[in-house]
């Protein structure tokens, strides 16, 4: 058995695909010399399926490549399990079926791959990966790796079983996990009438995030290595975030099967990188802001209660020896935020510890944050924001999702259709450094529009905005640019040689292809 981690792996993605003539002609040339024979001397009887197994091994083939690319230690994560390749499916655009698992086979046989077999008593998939033979080819591949990209009729409007509130629930869902755990459920066009508008204006969206230059300016590499706290597995496993141009797609995914709940969007590898790496992210090359409206979900409820929030919900009228005032502050609005996506107290209560694991591990003087502790800032919360009491610890958090959602489609729809790119991360909002204001403003306009309210204002984390700018340069005779300084001082990248060298790559590729 190989000594491979099986938790450093991610799911194989079937919708890894390109028309390129170079790429064809890099996949059809190791098909004809290792594996059409092999699948030649198999009959062919019944009906003709929509894909061949040739189509099948450029999937495989070409997925392969990029996680070698990301990380040659990278494994991918497989099922072997027929019923799990459902070729009439909605979400398998290449109709993908289990012969794939056949072109697995041969590539064992052939001593190009090698695998660790999963089992449900492990509660990991199968993992591949490529051995040298295959490896030696990788480095024959002829061609820029901006080539190989998504299928372009990849269903971008998923409806699930479950909500989707971290990155181990998404990549559950592309697992294609057993009974019990996080899947999509298949449904017609017709059920809604707002399935048809959504996705439109999403593969819109995602058009022209594919024809935006997106990354991290102050990376050498093309990937993120974090140390990632599983929940559900409650330990912690290396990840890695790719960069790279292919890892853009974004869907648009409903909960709990209902077309009322969730409807957040999903996808992008800045959503999966960790937060001080953000501010670092690079649109065209240009300098991008992050607006944080955290604390979103406290804001809506007490939008939908006909109220303005208050300036600081989480600052309370509390002293407890336990916590400092601004642990205390810290504590409490990470509670609220977890209570008011729980369907009771212990629930929260749980959640709340999940994420403090995350936060805390490594550090020596740990809080320990008792049933009797959360309790008490739990009421305190209340105690201090009773209009919205009712919203915590009832399962409200789904419906809140569903505005939240909705908010997001006004923002990207405004953007998309000014050809201006903006990247979400469900309570934040990332654009160019130009865009920031018109971003508050178009915030708050699809808040208002959303609540059913005039007047409603939803404010941003940051304290300084492009129009607090404009009013103090319009005060100051001096000549200096005020603008141009709070951009020179707010953008602390420092650009790595590998972000210039990719960045020129692809610009080199576009007037190749223009």
């Amino acid at each position: 058995m190989s000594d491979r981690e099986r938790s450093y792996s991610r799911p194989l993605d079937v919708h890894r695909w390109s028309d390129y003539p170079e790429v064809k002609r890099w996949v059809d040339h190791f098909w004809n010399e290792h594996l059409a024979g092999y699948f030649e001397k198999r009959s062919s009887r019944g009906r003709k399926p929509k894909k061949t197994p040739k189509d099948m091994f450029r999937v495989l083939l070409l997925d392969l490549y990029v996680a070698w690319l990301e990380d040659p230690e990278l494994s991918i994560g497989v099922s072997r399990t027929a019923k799990d390749y459902a070729v009439d499916s909605r979400y398998n655009a290449l109709y993908i079926s289990d012969k794939i698992i056949d072109v697995m086979n041969a590539l064992l046989e052939l001593g190009f791959i090698d695998h660790r077999l999963g089992s449900e008593v492990s509660g990991y998939r199968t993992r591949i990966w490529p051995l040298e033979p295959l490896i030696d080819y990788f480095h024959k591949a002829a061609f820029d790796e901006f080539v190989i990209g998504t299928a372009q009729e990849r269903e971008c409007i998923v409806l699930n079983n479950k909500e989707i509130l971290n990155q181990d629930d998404l990549d559950e869902l592309d697992a294609k996990p057993s009974k019990g755990t996080s899947r999509a459920v298949e449904y017609h066009d017709n059920d809604d009438p707002r399935i048809i508008p959504a996705r439109e204006l999403l593969r819109d969206y995602n058009k022209l995030l594919n024809q935006t230059h997106l990354d991290v300016g102050s990376q050498e590499q093309p990937a993120v290595t974090t140390t990632h706290w599983n929940t559900k597995r409650r330990r912690h496993e290396k990840r890695i975030v790719s960069l790279r141009q292919h890892n853009k797609f974004v869907r648009r995914i409903f909960y709990r099967g209902d077309w009322n709940l969730g409807g957040r969007y999903h996808g992008g590898w800045w959503q999966q990188i960790p937060s001080e790496l953000r501010k670092h992210i690079l649109i065209d090359g240009n300098q991008t802001q992050e607006i944080d409206f955290s604390g979103f979900h406290i804001s809506l409820a007490y939008g939908l209660e006909g109220l303005s929030p208050p300036t600081d919900p989480y600052a309370l009228n509390l002293s407890d020896a336990r916590l400092s005032d601004k642990q205390q502050r810290s504590a409490v609005k990470l509670l609220a935020l977890t209570a008011i996506n729980a369907k009771d107290q212990k629930t929260a209560f749980m959640a709340f510890r999940n994420e403090m694991n995350r936060e805390q591990a490594g550090e020596e003087n740990k809080i320990s944050f008792t049933d009797d502790l959360l309790t008490v800032l739990l009421e305190g919360f209340l105690s201090e924001n009773p209009s919205i009491a009712h919203y915590l610890c009832a399962d409200k958090g789904v419906e809140l999702m569903a505005i939240d959602g909705n908010i997001t489609s006004r923002l990207i729809e405004h953007f998309t259709y000014k050809n201006i790119p903006i990247l979400t991360v469900h309570d934040s909002y990332i654009v160019e450094f130009e865009y920031e204001d018109e971003l508050i403003r178009v915030m708050n306009d699809a808040c208002a529009k959303e609540l059913g309210m005039t007047g409603f204002k939803i404010k941003s984390e940051k304290k300084v905005t492009p129009r607090s700018l404009q009013h103090h340069q319009q005060q100051d005779r001096s000549g200096i640019s005020v603008i141009e300084g709070y951009k020179t001082i707010n953008q602390q990248t420092v650009i790595a040689e590998g972000y210039k060298n990719r960045r020129q790559r692809y610009l080199d590729f576009k007037d190749k292809c223009s």
